[in-house]
Parts: C-alpha cells; sequence; structure tokens
C-alpha cells in the first residue's frame, strides 16, 4: 500500500524557502525577479542573505547544501522550499537529508530539472508529494498560465486537472490511475544502478529534456529500456524537449524521431503514450504534483490527480 505524505496548504503571508542544493547561479537579477514575483503571489522569501558564494559549478559545497536543506526545512517558519535553480549536484548532496525530519513535517518541495533526483528519491523513501514546477531563476521567464498553476498547487488546488490541446497522443491505452512520478530524462539516467534509484512499476512516468541532441536522448531511453525501467509502468508522457537552436520545422522533425523511438522501445506494451506535454524546460513549465495519483486518458489529452480525501492516504 502506497503512503503519501501531502504537504499542507499555503496562505498569505506564508515563508517559502529557497534552497541550492544544485548548481550555482551567476545571474542574480534573475533569481531577484523571481523573489519578487514569490512575493506578488503573498508569500515571505527567505534566503541567503550573503547569496550562495559557488563551489565550482556548484551552489556550495555537498555538505554545506546538504545542512542549508536540513535547516530550512527544520524552521518551523517555512512553510514550502523552492529551489535555486537546476544544473547538476542534488546526487551529491542527497545523502545528508534527514528523512525522519521529511517524515514528520512534510512540506512541499518545488523545482524541476536536477530537482527531480531528490523528489523522487524523497517521495519512494517518505511518501512526500512534491511540486514539479519552476525554480526561483526561472519564474521570471514563466508564462502566466504556469505562475497560476503553481500558485494554486501552493494554496490547495493542485488536483485540478490538466487540458493540454498541443498533446499528442502517441499510443492509445487504458486509462491509467497510478501515483506520478519522474521529471529530467538526464537526471534520472544517473540514479540507476545506484541507491537512489526508485521503483517505475505502476506508476505513470513523465520525462523531459533539453538541449541534447536525438541521439543522446535514444540513448538515454534505450538504456532505460534495457534496464528494465518501462516494464511495469502504467503509462507514458513526454513533456517538453527543447532545444534552442533548432527552428520550427527542425524541432518538429526532432520531436517526431524522439517520439518513434520511444514507440519502437515500447513495442507490445499496453499503456496510454503522449507527446509534448507542457512541463519541463519551456515558459509553460505546469506545475505537476509529483508522487500523487494521477489519471492519465487513454485516448485524450486530459490529466487529473485525485485529492487525499478519495485516497484515504
Amino acid at each position: 500500500m502506497n503512503i503519501f505524505l501531502y504537504p499542507p496548504v499555503l496562505e498569505k503571508g506564508d515563508t517559502i524557502g529557497v534552497i541550492a542544493p544544485a548548481g550555482h547561479l551567476a545571474e542574480r537579477d534573475r533569481f531577484t525577479r523571481g523573489v519578487q514575483i514569490l512575493h506578488e503571489m503573498g508569500f515571505e522569501v527567505k534566503f541567503p542573505r550573503n547569496f550562495w558564494p559557488g563551489h565550482d559549478y556548484l551552489a556550495d559545497s555537498d555538505d554545506n547544501r546538504g545542512r542549508e536543506f536540513n535547516a530550512l526545512y527544520r524552521d518551523p517558519k517555512v512553510k514550502a522550499l523552492i529551489a535555486l535553480r537546476g544544473g547538476y549536484g542534488c546526487i551529491r548532496m542527497i545523502d545528508r537529508i534527514d528523512l525522519g525530519m521529511i517524515r514528520s513535517n512534510p512540506k512541499p518541495i518545488i523545482g524541476f530539472s536536477d530537482i527531480t533526483v531528490l523528489q523522487n528519491y524523497l517521495f519512494a523513501k517518505t511518501g512526500l508529494v512534491s511540486f514539479h514546477g519552476p525554480v526561483a531563476a526561472s519564474l521570471g521567464d514563466s508564462s502566466r498560465e504556469t505562475l497560476e498553476r503553481l500558485h494554486i498547487s501552493l494554496t490547495g488546488q493542485w488536483s485540478q486537472p490538466i487540458v493540454a490541446k498541443e498533446v499528442e497522443i502517441l499510443k492509445k491505452g487504458p486509462k491509467a490511475t497510478a501515483p506520478i512520478v519522474g521529471g529530467n530524462l538526464a537526471s534520472l539516467v544517473t540514479l540507476l544502478g545506484t541507491p537512489y534509484d526508485f521503483d517505475w512499476d505502476e506508476k505513470i512516468v513523465f520525462l523531459e529534456d533539453v538541449n541534447e541532441p536525438a541521439y543522446k536522448i535514444d540513448r538515454m531511453l534505450t538504456q532505460l529500456r534495457l534496464a528494465g525501467k518501462f516494464d511495469g509502468i502504467a503509462g507514458l508522457i513526454l513533456g517538453d524537449f527543447s532545444t534552442s537552436h533548432h527552428s520550427h520545422a527542425e524541432r518538429l522533425r526532432y520531436l517526431e524521431r524522439i517520439w518513434a523511438r520511444t514507440l519502437e522501445l515500447l513495442d507490445g506494451r499496453n499503456f496510454p503514450v503522449w507527446g509534448n506535454f507542457p512541463s519541463g524546460h519551456c515558459p509553460r513549465n505546469l506545475t505537476i504534483p509529483l508522487g500523487a495519483v494521477a489519471e492519465m486518458e487513454g485516448d485524450r489529452p486530459l490529466l487529473s490527480f485525485v485529492p487525499p480525501r478519495s485516497i484515504g492516504g
């Protein structure tokens, strides 16, 4: 039986803490704009007043990033944590996290990209439901719909369905009802063979990535297939696969190659597969409650979520 830890609902005036478990951010103006947007949503924001010092390509040392996470999570005034940015580094500090603290006092963790390493690990170990959505540094580049979806998710309405007309139904299948997990493809592949990998069986899996050549996407998907990760899943959602150098026509051909290879790898499996879901490294990065029970329609692009009272978790 799955255990679900649903984070409390945020109210106006609540404090969101900014954590930096991954990469260093050079452009401080992006962070400043993100803090301003959180203030405009009605939240207070807590972060180190001296910013993060940088530790090569990381925001700080592994020990310091782990201590920061635990300290902000433990702080009774902090009601949610949002990541500064993604990049790389969560796998280097993940063993510093106090899991007992998570279980006794669930709080939402907001972020995407490398942050999904933390989010999926914590769901697997504690049942914590997190929010796959913008990081602090990407809020300023986010669409209005993205900001609205994040706000309603934090304030208790995360179970509102997502209707995405641009979604491509790559493969029809029976309706899937299962916890939704996943995130950044490249980050999740790094978990294979480690103690931090998590079970995909009987889950709806979401995957996205950015600026990766088609052959690298193929290689990562093939590795996941050979590792058996797709064997028992309930459904697959491919999110945004952005490229900064492609024209519109080139991007369409790029996506079609990814989708075609995915279907090749999933040949013979009877579950729905979607492409072009609006979440990932893009301005329209709609918040998904990772770990929550989702309902994926088999023949139309409707993703809904089961609220806690319907589960009894």
